[in-house]
């Protein structure tokens, strides 16, 4: 169990019922607030982690129980961590990235990212540097998949692009099935 995991499974679970982290909190009798993002680490950065009660309320709200928490656990994808502006430089390469916005590890879980990518790689990937034609990428997709991707281009609704290690025609990815995607700056393999 990690800080990052529990998040994930929340999100999971409030994936699962139809509803966003706010709408859960709301079901479950909580501030909307308490499950946004921005309230996952305090202001020096260090993990705030949610209380037995709010996830006693979760689980009575959506008739999950304890073991749907700890299997959502076990398979939820996690999202980068913030890499220090410090080691971005010590790597040898530029932060595109706005201050907001600073390039962030992924370690690879798992063999989703598989023959490219192999458990236990480091990606440093950049959520605000621009995707263009070729670029790698990943992608968190609503489903809570995290996939690894060659950038092919955009329309107005959808994201254009061959999933990393499979050789088939390029397809369409809805924008609204993206939560999130960021460039892959670095790899360390």
């Amino acid at each position: 169990m990690n800080h990052a995991r529990l998040w994930a499974a929340i999100d999971a679970i409030a994936s699962r019922h139809g509803l966003t982290p706010s709408g859960l909190a709301r079901r479950a009798g909580l501030d909307p607030t308490t499950f946004n993002k921005s309230k996952r680490f305090t202001a020096d950065g260090r993990p705030r982690w949610p209380s037995t009660e709010s996830i006693a309320k979760v689980l009575g709200a959506t008739g999950d129980d304890l073991l749907d928490l700890v299997g959502a656990m076990a398979t939820a994808p996690t999202d980068p961590l913030p890499v220090p502006s410090a080691a971005v430089a010590a790597a040898g390469f530029r932060d595109e990235a706005s201050a907001e916005e600073i390039p962030r590890a992924l370690i690879v879980d798992g063999e989703a990212m598989l023959p490219l990518y192999r458990p236990g790689d480091v990606l440093i990937v950049s959520p605000s540097a621009p995707i263009a034609h070729g670029d790698r990428a990943v992608m968190r997709l609503a489903d809570g998949r995290l996939v690894a991707v060659t950038h092919i281009g955009e329309t107005a609704g959808a994201v254009l692009c061959m999933p990393v290690g499979e050789p088939q025609a390029p397809r369409a990815v809805a924008a609204a099935e993206i939560l999130w995607r960021a460039r892959i700056l670095w790899v360390s393999q």
